[in-house]
């Protein structure tokens, strides 16, 4: 008993530093939870690797992988802007002014048309609701070039006085691979 009396006595008098007499969220208990917690957001960061776009004119949450073309002659970072992934995926916004004569109808048109000349043996189906939005939508699909079974989306909407279309394309296979990417784009994906 003198042993573990003597244990017990020593460890009484013995008191770590930053720790205080209660025993819980010492200082150091707190620099270490803060250190932890930094870690784990910075990890999730790195895994996740979302890059959050904020533009004058619209936002999202560009998903790990994918990069923006600020090389493409269009390219405009509050109107014209292009986004891809590593394998086939692209995603495109196109914003316009209603003020300065832009139309739903006439950027998409123009969009649908460009799409439809690169296909062959397509199909397309039309649908009215993207990321939240109210519009009008097609989806073609066909061989891209006559090689490759691809699928492209346009939709287009307008908010306040801007006018907004979004296309989307991938190879079928790349497009099922990288669905969760283009989900996250949509649901992120706010016209200001």
């Amino acid at each position: 008993m003198r042993n573990s009396e003597g244990l017990l006595s020593a460890q009484k008098m013995y008191t770590p530093p930053f720790h205080s007499s209660r025993g819980d969220f010492s200082l150091f208990n707190l620099v270490i939870r803060i250190t932890a917690f930094v870690s784990v957001l910075f990890l999730s960061w790195v895994v996740c690797g979302a890059a959050e776009i904020d533009r004058k004119t619209f936002s999202l949450s560009l998903p790990s992988g994918w990069t923006e073309d600020i090389k493409d002659d269009m390219y405009d970072p509050d109107s014209v802007v292009f986004f891809e992934n590593s394998e086939s995926c692209l995603c495109t916004v196109i914003i316009g002014k209603k003020s300065a004569g832009a139309t739903v109808e006439k950027l998409f048109k123009a969009q649908k048309e460009a799409w439809l000349k690169k296909f062959t043996d397509s199909r397309t189906i039309d649908f009215s609701r993207w990321s939240g939005y109210d519009g009008k939508g097609v989806e073609i699909e066909g061989k891209i070039q006559g090689i490759t079974r691809s699928r492209a989306r346009v939709f287009g909407f307008e908010k306040n006085d801007n006018v907004c279309i979004i296309s989307e394309f991938g190879t079928i296979d790349d497009l099922k691979t990288f669905a969760s990417d283009f989900e996250q784009i949509q649901k992120t994906f706010k016209l200001k």
